[in-house]
């Protein structure tokens, strides 16, 4: 079994890895936890993440955490990347989610479309710093309006002349700013965000790239994302299920193009680069078990494919992943899941992911 990465959670007795500081604040509540990992590409790394969750004072505690996750790691092969994640609410009904993170990572590239072939890749380096993510002001009680951000800026590294990336010649090569707003819809009737038993979760929105806003590309970002759960048979057992599709048209970076794989879709594809074109649609199903203590499992499936037209999605292309994962409740009060997933796919490929939080 080949695996693109191995991941490792250096689970210690939770009294020296697992720091919750509620004597901090009473509203406050700290995870640290530090991380291994190794990839072909990186070599070994090791970070440190954290999980802060602000508890709100307004009563429905138990609905709208905020979240604030910062992560860091390093290489022997002097990489860094670091990212900050968080989710906030505030008192006048409106909702903020922001992902910031610099990366100086080496990546692959595999040439566009649905039907690469892992061992003909090409090795290069993407240096970006991003922020990207949208505010959203309370319509209904359970519908949000507002406005999308997106903005990278990008320095690519170490390309071989003659090689892949030059041949194929796709747009992103110089790198630059990829700068984007829009507007966007989200009904969200979840029982909870960090790890929801039953409800909906729907996001609807599209964002401009142009140089009236300081961005080196034109294009346009559409998506779609639809999510549901429901408790099955019992409290301890949730089934979800997401719908996600995004499309892309004008001069779009090949980085910034629609993708499979990862930690949060359709795991077990080799690397999120195998497939990339201009749109993607992907639907998985996920079981959800808590087993004893802290410690939960899941499994889960799926099946997406990236497409440039309507006319090349068929049954053959189609990408199908199944896999099964371990969840550990990283704050005793809090329903927040460092998770260890392994997926598999149809033709073979294999990926193990460690991540915080749901995959969706």
């Amino acid at each position: 079994m080949h695996l693109s990465s191995i991941w490792f959670l250096l689970l210690l007795p939770v009294s020296l890895l697992g720091q919750n500081v509620d004597s901090l604040q009473d509203h406050v509540e700290i995870g640290i936890y530090p991380s291994l990992a190794y990839s072909p590409e990186t070599d070994l790394s090791f970070g440190v993440f954290a999980l802060i969750i602000l508890k709100n004072k307004s009563g429905n505690y138990s609905y709208t955490p905020n979240l604030i996750s910062p992560k860091m790691a390093y290489t022997l092969n002097n990489q860094s990347i670091f990212t900050l994640d968080g989710s906030f609410f505030t008192e006048k009904n409106s909702r903020l989610d922001i992902e910031i993170k610099y990366s100086n990572y080496p990546d692959y590239f595999f040439g566009l479309g649905n039907t690469n072939d892992p061992n003909v890749k090409e090795l290069f380096k993407r240096q970006f710093m991003s922020t990207q993510g949208f505010v959203m002001k309370e319509i209904t009680s359970k519908l949000y309006a507002g406005a999308l951000f997106d903005f990278d800026y990008s320095i690519l590294q170490d390309l071989i002349p003659n090689g892949l990336l030059s041949q194929e010649n796709p747009s992103g090569l110089k790198g630059g700013y990829s700068v984007g707003t829009g507007i966007g819809f989200t009904f969200d009737n979840r029982d909870q965000i960090l790890y929801p038993r039953k409800g909906k979760f729907i996001q609807i929105g599209t964002r401009w790239y142009g140089s009236m806003i300081g961005s080196d590309y034109q294009y346009q970002h559409f998506f779609f994302d639809y999510r549901q759960y429901k408790r099955f048979f019992s409290d301890q057992r949730v089934l979800a299920f997401q719908l996600s599709a995004q499309f892309n048209q004008g001069n779009t970076p090949f980085y910034k193009l629609s993708k499979l794989g990862g930690k949060d879709y359709l795991r077990g594809i080799y690397n999120t680069n195998l497939y990339t074109a201009q749109h993607s649609f992907y639907t998985q199903i996920e079981g959800r078990q808590h087993l004893f203590w802290r410690l939960g499992g899941v499994l889960f499936a799926g099946v997406g494919d990236v497409f440039d037209y309507l006319k090349a999605i068929n049954f053959e292309s189609l990408k199908f992943n199944y896999g099964v994962g371990g969840r550990f409740q990283a704050l005793k009060e809090q329903s927040l899941n460092i998770r260890l997933d392994i997926g598999f796919t149809h033709n073979g490929q294999s990926a193990v992911y460690f991540s915080v939080k749901e995959a969706f």
